[in-house]
């Protein structure tokens, strides 16, 4: 893969912006928000297995419930 010419936090936006797109668009088009959660979660999990493993992947997840319950993923803390 080429190196980007981006920084790490301009390639988030950039990846973020394009799929905010994709996410609007399919809901347009009657795709549900619930599916789309499912699939982007799968194929995050699936490219992470094929990248880094399922060993890697696994441990990356371990902690993810008590995350969830400290509101990491909160919208309202991450306009704080």
């Amino acid at each position: 893969m080429a190196e980007s010419r981006l920084s790490e936090e301009q390639q988030k936006k950039f990846a973020l912006d394009q799929f905010l797109e994709a996410w609007d668009k399919a809901c347009e088009n009657g795709v549900e928000a619930d599916l789309l959660c499912e699939v982007m979660i799968y194929l995050a999990i699936t490219d992470l297995v094929a990248d880094r493993g399922e060993e890697l992947t696994a441990s990356l997840f371990e902690d993810l419930p008590a995350r969830i319950k400290d509101g990491e993923f909160s919208l309202e803390n991450a306009e704080d």
